[in-house]
């Protein structure tokens, strides 16, 4: 066995770091996994429209394979030229062909709707101007048999003009032609930063197994010159990617001037990527965020017991189980809140129908323990039907990639359904980013609440008695503890003792998922503002809070962030001795350095989480506040409204900087000491180095990190107690204050070290 090393890119080790968290949850094979597919048919689904001019050549390539054991879907996308002629010619000549015809929809709905008439073990799709070299099937579908657990593979291209002759030195594969000048496009073997750069490498030969159909879904209707991209990058996060295991190039990619590659400009492809990156870092957090989960049995012995079983899983992960009576709440959002409804049975009753909640619409999954046979038809209200039984090729239900499902493990069934319930409610947010509703108000105020208690009511009064006019704007509550019922008792009593058109624009929201990030993305889901401005609950606004926000924004038309200034309410009079001038920021202090509106450019310029405000549209597009920020607790993480601005700016819009739009911060007493000042600044340091090893941040650079080192030696050497702390799993556990120093040194220059030289993985093999 040997040992060698290779040199990661930064965006490769971003990835590497989310495939590692996914992992440490989601740790089951899938091979397992049995679809009602048949085995060893490849289904080839080729999407047209006005493509007679290439089209013969196209089908001729398919069907003289040497691989013959395919079915061809051919989706005709409302064509107006000769296209449906030839392809009833062909149709006629070989029963292999389907030809299925719709009205324009486009690529993506084109895709998706031949993919879901497939039958095959194996799954690729062509375009109408592209062709197959004559052993394309046959080597890809001997890769995947050759290799079980890969779930998708990709191959070599050569790269063809509109005569189809060889193209060399085509310009859109400039950078992967060899050798150089050739037609000859050898893609890279690692797939590692196709999610984390925009650059689609795949290519246009590819296969992947029925199992990634089912469990991934449908091609992104909003995605349009990105769908294929889009979709690998869904299966490479979720699931793999892999290179063949040859080299030879087994496709010819036709490049002429009508092709969605040469209309880049046109349809704004590269100019749409940045939306389509941020949507991707948002979904990466959304696969290691937690979801809900609801298990029901039928009573019966065996059923309980496996039952049994997926809960044990579920309280190994960090996900939450819930009962139908909390799900029925209709307090609960809906955008964030993935929820998955399991009712397991020991055998199929006849004709069972999925439950129906008021608020959310849960994925629903149908277990069958040990039946004697499949139903070949389930209510369609079931999203998947699953058996435990080892069946090779379980019966095909008639609803689309409803199944049957075998699968014997439990680890390997949460698994997958863990899988299609977020690839599906991510739908539910990327139609709501593409065609968002109209605003109701001018502005929604969100006030997230943990046990807050009186000072809520404080933060709300403050809002109903400032001076924006009461129809322009709402309040929506989201209480992160629901069993926490203070908060709906503070509501209520607001709304008996407020005049009763301003106690009606306060809206009570359950989050279950603990953390200020979900729960203010629990507030953006069910806002109808065009700006959502986040308000502390410890923190009272100033009367003309929200006048002036609106200010802003119509000053800048391009902002799509407004942050103000924060004022700390010492709860000691006098002044505390030991706290020395500057240490009000350790409490949220943020004082803008000039008395006019600025405009944020380097990200330790962006204002601070406790007065912020975006538009809802910006917020939607990045997907809102990522989870692995925005924790409180004894780590005192936060971050998550910096990330979410450098996000947002990234997409084109201003952050600005209001001086004028004031909120009053008034921490508890007990937060007033100096462990809390330590951990405020270990904190703030852990979120710089999070940023930069996710890329959201450039490497600090020296200087800073010997500003950083300075300060902390100049001012909080006498702060720090001896204490054991755990900075990092990179770093050492310390023993005292001094150890505590050196650690944010050894942080600083870990950081310097890997900016100048790339992590160096080590694998092993035979």
């Amino acid at each position: 066995m040997t040992i060698t090393s290779r040199k990661m890119s930064w965006y490769a080790f971003a990835f590497d770091n989310y495939k590692r968290a996914r992992n440490s949850n989601i740790k089951s094979q899938l091979t397992s996994i049995h679809s009602p597919s048949i085995s060893g048919l490849v289904s080839i689904v080729l999407p047209v429209y006005n493509g007679a001019r290439y089209l013969h050549e196209a089908l001729d390539s398919i069907i003289q394979q040497s691989y013959q054991n395919f079915e061809l879907i051919i989706v005709d996308d409302g064509s107006t030229d000769e296209t449906p002629d030839i392809l009833n010619l062909y149709a006629s000549r070989d029963e292999r062909l389907c030809i299925i015809t719709q009205g324009n929809q486009r690529l993506p709905r084109a895709l998706s709707n031949g993919f879901k008439a497939t039958r095959g073990e194996f799954l690729t799709w062509t375009s109408a101007d592209n062709r197959l070299k004559a052993d394309f099937l046959e080597k890809l579908v001997d890769c995947l048999n050759n290799h079980p657990q890969w779930d998708m593979v990709y191959a070599n291209v050569d790269v063809i003009d509109a005569s189809g002759r060889p193209f060399k030195d085509a310009p859109w594969y400039r950078g992967y032609l060899e050798p150089p000048g050739s037609e000859h496009v050898m893609l890279p073997y690692d797939p590692s930063e196709l999610n984390t750069i925009a650059n689609n490498y795949i290519g246009a030969a590819f296969m992947y197994r029925e199992r990634v159909d089912y469990l991934i879904g449908d091609y992104s209707p909003s995605r349009f010159g990105t769908e294929d991209y889009d979709y690998w990058m869904r299966v490479n996060a979720l699931l793999n990617i892999h290179h063949v295991d040859f080299n030879t190039p087994v496709y010819d990619y036709r490049f002429h001037p009508h092709t969605l590659t040469s209309r880049d400009k046109e349809l704004r492809i590269t100019q749409n990527r940045p939306y389509l990156m941020t949507f991707e870092n948002f979904r990466q957090d959304f696969y290691l965020s937690p979801l809900a989960w609801i298990i029901e049995d039928d009573g019966k012995i065996e059923s309980k017991k496996y039952a049994n079983q997926v809960q044990r899983w579920i309280s190994s992960t960090d996900h939450l189980q819930l009962d139908t009576k909390q799900i029925d709440d209709e307090h609960f959002h809906r955008l964030w809140f993935p929820v998955i409804y399991i009712k397991i049975f020991s055998e199929l009753p006849i004709d069972i129908k999925p439950p129906t909640y008021t608020t959310i619409q849960p994925w629903k999954v149908l277990v069958i323990t040990s039946p004697d046979q499949l139903a070949e038809k389930i209510d369609p209200g079931w999203d998947i039907c699953i058996t435990n039984r080892n069946i090779n090729t379980p019966t095909r239900l008639s609803h689309p990639r409803q199944g049957w499902l075998s699968i014997p493990s439990i680890d390997t069934l949460c698994t997958a359904v863990d899988i299609q319930a977020r690839s599906t409610h991510l739908h539910f947010i990327e139609a709501e980013i593409a065609n968002p509703p109209e605003p109701r108000c001018k502005i929604s105020v969100v006030i997230c609440t943990y046990r807050r208690g009186e000072k809520l009511e404080q933060s709300l009064l403050s809002v109903l008695n400032g001076s924006f006019s009461g129809k322009d704007y709402e309040i929506i509550v989201v209480n992160n503890d629901p069993k926490d019922t203070q908060v709906e008792e503070t509501i209520r009593r607001l709304q008996n003792n407020t005049d009763g058109n301003q106690a009606d624009k306060i809206k009570l929201v359950n989050c279950p998922f603990k953390g200020l990030s979900f729960a203010r993305n629990a507030g953006i889901s069910e806002a109808s503002g065009e700006i959502i401005s986040f308000l502390d609950d410890d923190a009272t606004a100033w009367s003309d809070w929200l006048e002036n926000i609106w200010v802003e924004f119509q000053k800048y038309p391009q902002a799509g962030v407004v942050g103000g200034r924060i004022m700390l309410q010492i709860p000691e009079e006098p002044r505390p001795r030991w706290l020395k001038s500057g240490w009000e920021k350790f409490w949220g202090e943020y004082i803008p350095a000039s008395q006019e509106s600025t405009i944020a450019e380097q990200w330790w310029e962006l204002p601070w989480g406790g007065n912020w405000s975006a538009r809802r549209e910006a917020l939607l597009e990045i997907g809102g506040f990522r989870s692995n920020y925005g924790h409180r607790g004894t780590d005192l993480g936060g971050a998550e409204e910096t990330v979410a601005a450098l996000l947002i700016q990234k997409l084109g819009y201003q952050v600005v900087i209001a001086p004028s739009v004031v909120v009053i911060h008034a921490p508890d007493l007990n937060r007033f000491t100096f462990e809390h000042v330590w951990k405020t600044i270990r904190a703030g340091k852990q979120n710089e180095y999070n940023m930069f090893t996710e890329l959201y941040i450039e490497a600090t650079t020296g200087a800073r990190v010997k500003s950083l080192i300075r300060n902390i030696g100049r001012n909080l050497l006498t702060a720090l107690s001896p204490r054991r702390i755990y900075i990092h799993q990179r770093f050492v556990y310390s023993l005292n204050a001094w150890e505590d120093l050196k650690s944010l040194i050894r942080l600083g220059s870990d950081m310097i070290r890997r900016y100048r030289q790339p992590y160096v993985m080590q694998s092993k093999s035979d």
